[in-house]
């Protein structure tokens, strides 16, 4: 059997279980959610199905936040950046980000506004857990994730591919609104303090920074899933 993974919350396993891509182990409910979703869960065999008191799941996931709900299912295949399709206009890239709500809220935003790709870095980096899969609040199932173990050979790669490769830069002099709209672009996002590596950001085609119109010396930045939001609304 290939590697099991753990999902819990509402639209996260919701998600799952409407995935026909997924493979469902057992399903582990609340008598109150089974009711709830009874007509979607009666597509699984019975035998892969238990009914647990709300304090047994408590205890089994260390947790009281999985709204009644746990699913083991193999675990999602990593995509490469061969999987990219031709119409995908944008493309994240996350940078050594190690918050996993973060990185969760980040793909829910990527999905929302119309982004199927995200690509991060092997090593010192975020691992995906429960818990990012549940603040992606379902979004999960529909985001190609890929591993890179290299990120600099990955924007080489991705520069071939037509693509124009931008940094966010808190410390940039560019304005974002010189980026042209038109053309394929990869948005790069650095970790939560360190921001993008240097080397990354020198292979970058472009660098820029949100434009704040407040400025702070003690709040000086975003959240980098907040940036997201913004960088993906302007060009949405």
């Amino acid at each position: 059997m290939n590697e099991l993974e753990t999902i819990f919350g509402l639209h996260a396993s919701i998600a799952l279980l409407t995935n026909p891509e997924r493979k469902v182990v057992n399903i582990n409910c609340t008598n109150e959610f089974y009711k709830n979703y009874a007509n979607l869960l009666k597509k699984f065999n019975p035998k892969i199905i238990n009914i647990l008191d709300r304090k047994v799941i408590n205890n089994k996931l260390n947790n009281n936040i999985h709204q009644g709900i746990f699913i083991v299912s193999e675990k999602r295949k990593m995509r490469d950046l061969d999987s990219l399709k031709s119409n995908e206009k944008i493309v994240l890239m996350l940078d050594s980000l190690n918050d996993s709500q973060n990185v969760g809220s980040i793909l829910r935003t990527a999905f929302l506004f119309g982004v199927r790709s995200v690509i991060f870095n092997k090593d010192n980096s975020f691992k995906i857990n429960p818990f990012l899969i549940k603040a992606a609040s379902g979004a999960y199932e529909g985001i190609n994730l890929i591993e890179a173990t290299n990120l600099v050979r990955s924007i080489e790669i991705l520069k071939k591919k037509g693509y124009w490769i931008v940094g966010l830069d808190i410390n940039s002099k560019n304005d974002l609104n010189e980026i042209p709209k038109k053309i394929n672009k990869v948005f790069v996002f650095g970790s939560e303090k360190k921001g993008i590596r240097k080397l990354i950001l020198n292979n970058c085609d472009f660098s820029g920074k949100i434009d704040l119109p407040k400025k702070n010396n003690i709040i000086d930045s975003l959240n980098v899933s907040n940036s997201v939001a913004i960088v993906l609304n302007k060009f949405q």
